[in-house]
């Protein structure tokens, strides 16, 4: 049966998004340019902008594509935290691998990126408030989220996911496995000093 024209759009932009996010990922924001990412994707050079008015309403669906597949990647290893194991360690587990994998590593590419851009800045400000604010709603869901204020959870959300961002963004250009080793058990002493509580 033949594609319909919605379906042939979702399609081709489905692969802009793919495209992009490999892009970034191999050779960094500023080279990924809308010639390599529409070639990367096996389209024409004109294809891009076809579907999106500039450049930086391609990054802000990219940066919001990059947000779906962290937050669904976070449910899954949320999902799948054995019962036996403590709620916090398996939080802290799922958020470093979140924050550590490839696909984060397009939106710090974008977010340092935006410093000096103050289109690219604009854009991403209203998709960061939208993730921001998904973060904190799966959090709120977690079971350990009954352990802390409403206010004091958003400062906690802040102060786990910052550290974990930092870490991976360090990683890169200096590993440093001894201080990793010590991270979950620094936060879990800070954040849950009756470990026994989280069973």
């Amino acid at each position: 049966m033949a594609r319909t024209q919605r379906e042939r759009r979702e399609e081709t932009v489905a692969r802009l998004l793919d495209a992009s996010i490999a892009t970034i990922v191999d050779v960094g924001y500023a080279r990924a340019s809308a010639a390599v990412i529409t070639s990367r994707a096996g389209l024409s050079g004109g294809a891009l902008f076809r579907h999106f008015d500039t450049m930086g309403d391609f990054m802000a669906a990219t940066a919001e594509e990059v947000m779906r597949r962290q937050l669904d990647a976070f449910a899954k290893l949320i999902a799948e935290i054995p019962a036996t194991q403590a709620a916090l360690d398996g939080v802290l587990h799922a958020m470093r691998e979140v924050t550590g994998n490839d696909t984060n590593v397009v939106m710090y590419e974008l977010l340092i990126a935006a410093r000096t851009d103050e289109r690219l800045s604009a854009t991403l400000r209203r998709v960061l408030q939208e993730y921001s604010s998904r973060i904190f709603d799966t959090a709120r869901a977690l079971p350990t989220a009954d352990h802390y204020p409403e206010d004091t959870l958003a400062a906690v959300v802040a102060l786990v996911t910052n550290s974990f961002d930092g870490a991976a963004i360090v990683r890169h250009v200096l590993p440093q496995p001894e201080i990793e080793a010590g991270r979950i058990p620094l936060l879990l002493s800070l954040l849950a000093p009756d470990s026994s509580e989280e069973r």
